[in-house]
């Protein structure tokens, strides 16, 4: 509730007296005490300690590798979150490495169009684009934009994220025209289903 109201820190200090108090309840390993810090790391990001963030998730990575198995939802959830946070620390070619891993093991263990697997594969197309692989990034923005419209939708918040990435990237490439509609399209569906505001 803290969250949704935008007070993150006193968020992370609720999240992290909760997992303090699970971790001497349950154990530090319990799933439910890595779910209190996988919160707490959350809040780090959100407050711009993306650093605390990036250690909070890899713990957590660690400990849910250890209890639920490295290919777990819960686990690739952390992984994920930890790739972002290499990203936001300028560390794209590590991060690169993590959402691969994460990729693979999502359309391994849950298929190719399922939510988290897009969601994963929108991320490493963003990353791509700051490796500065700029053609591959907007092939792989492409198809995730296509997947996502046909599996949630063409007009959900999700699938207008990955246009939107779609037309990031043409910029960067120098093709502000096609950039220029795609934009404006994401303008107009984003105002009817989100609001103008």
């Amino acid at each position: 509730s803290l969250g949704r109201l935008g007070r993150w820190t006193e968020a992370e200090e609720v999240h992290r007296a909760v997992a303090a108090e699970r971790v001497r309840v349950l154990g530090p390993d319990h799933p439910d005490t890595l779910a209190s810090r996988y919160e707490v790391a959350f809040s780090l990001s959100r407050t711009g300690r993306t650093a605390d963030a990036l250690g909070e998730y890899g713990a957590v990575a660690a400990g849910r590798t250890r209890v639920l198995g490295p290919d777990h939802p819960d686990t690739l959830a952390a992984l994920q979150e930890t790739a972002f946070e290499l990203g936001q620390l300028g560390r794209h070619a590590e991060a690169h490495q993590v959402y691969t891993a994460v990729l693979a093991a999502r359309e391994r263990t849950a298929g190719t169009d399922h939510p988290d697997t897009l969601r994963c594969r929108h991320n490493l197309a963003f990353n791509l684009s700051r490796l500065g692989r700029l053609e591959e990034s907007c092939r792989m923005a492409y198809e995730v934009a296509a997947a996502r419209a046909r599996v949630l939708g063409a007009h959900h918040p999700d699938t207008l994220v990955t246009q939107y990435e779609v037309a990031y990237v043409l910029g960067l490439l120098g093709r502000w025209s096609t950039a220029l509609e795609i934009y404006r399209a994401v303008t107009t569906a984003r105002a009817r289903v989100l609001g103008p505001d």
